[in-house]
């Protein structure tokens, strides 16, 4: 392998950086080294940083894919952690995959279910489910219930008339019905 400072002499050392962006490693032939190693002697700090600099330079990633909707690129994206268009989600894909289902468990967000529809909403999936071989029977409404439905009809009717009186009456019925389980007229 050649030199990569000055591509005339074979390699033979091999310096490696670490830096945010990953490792880089740089091939040196012998004098190239010692130049480095004389600057670093010397109290040159500013030109062994710029050789260093330079490394890190041409190291840039030539993979960095852009988003065909907004122009933006994914170095971009890493930096400021925020996507420029819809577009970016289908373009940067491959990557963004691993990175939402480590962070989120999951790559589609299916929200949260109230408390009040979870019985609902496990019913619904268990139907849904491969398993379910015969739909859940519809529950039959029990007569009271068709009782309090139908007083809590004409109690609403009654108060869209205006006749506060019944209206109160069928109240009265309906709590009766709530605290008993009967009717009483």
């Amino acid at each position: 392998m050649l030199c990569e400072e000055c591509q005339m002499n074979e390699a033979v050392f091999t310096v490696t950086l670490t830096s945010g962006d990953g490792v880089t490693r740089k091939h040196l032939c012998g004098e190239c080294m010692k130049k480095w190693e004389a600057n670093l002697a010397d109290g040159d700090i500013h030109s062994f940083l710029s050789s260093i600099l330079s490394i890190l330079g041409s190291a840039q990633k030539t993979d960095d894919p852009v988003c065909s909707g907004c122009g933006l690129k994914y170095s971009a994206f890493e930096k400021s952690g925020r996507l420029g268009c819809a577009q970016c989600y289908h373009d940067f894909a491959d990557k963004l995959t691993p990175m939402l289902k480590r962070i989120h468990g999951n790559t589609q967000h299916n929200g949260r279910t109230p408390r009040a529809m979870q019985t609902q909403a496990d019913a619904a999936a268990q139907a849904a489910s491969p398993e379910a071989e015969t739909p859940a029977p519809v529950p039959e409404i029990s007569p009271v219930e068709k009782m309090r439905e139908e007083l809590r009809k004409k109690m609403d009717e009654a108060v869209a008339c205006e006749n506060f009186e019944d209206a109160a009456k069928y109240r009265d019925q309906l709590k009766a019905l709530m605290d008993d389980g009967e009717v009483q007229a």
